[in-house]
């Protein structure tokens, strides 16, 4: 059988499966050497939202860095200042157990010592507003 007589022979479905098949053929082709057809440009739209997902969780983490480093800075500043806060409270302890064994703790003192002592105190709770709340409640006075 030569070709113009299977030519002739083919029916209209055999013609379409004809054309599928080379088309089919075409294109397998055509990828195996690297060509490509993209006329929706589907394949720089995926590259896109890949790299706007990827530029987002750059900077999800980015900021998770962030607030790690704030929380850790955050701990050492409550942890110093707990630190101050009980040296303050020891040393004010220590400072009324004394300041009651002492010789003249019954002795009151001039009133105009007193006055300096206390705008002194109160200067000092200017300075530091935070030692005056870590004094046992009743040293104001």
């Amino acid at each position: 059988m030569n070709a113009a007589t299977l030519l002739r022979s083919l029916t209209p479905l055999g013609w379409a499966a004809a054309v599928l098949t080379v088309l089919v053929v075409g294109v397998v082709l055509s990828r195996g050497v690297g060509l490509r057809w993209d006329p929706l440009h589907l394949t720089e739209r995926r590259l896109e939202a890949a790299q706007a997902r990827a530029a987002s969780a750059e900077h999800d983490a980015s900021a998770r860095r962030l607030e790690v480093e704030a929380g850790q800075a955050q701990a050492r500043r409550a942890d110093s200042h707990h630190r101050t806060l009980v040296a303050v409270a020891e040393t004010t302890a220590r400072t009324l157990e004394q300041a009651g064994q002492a010789d003249d703790a019954d002795i009151p003192l001039d009133e105009d010592r007193a006055g300096r002592l206390r705008a002194h105190d109160r200067r000092l709770c200017e300075l530091a507003p935070a030692v005056c709340a870590a004094a046992p409640p009743g040293l104001a006075g």
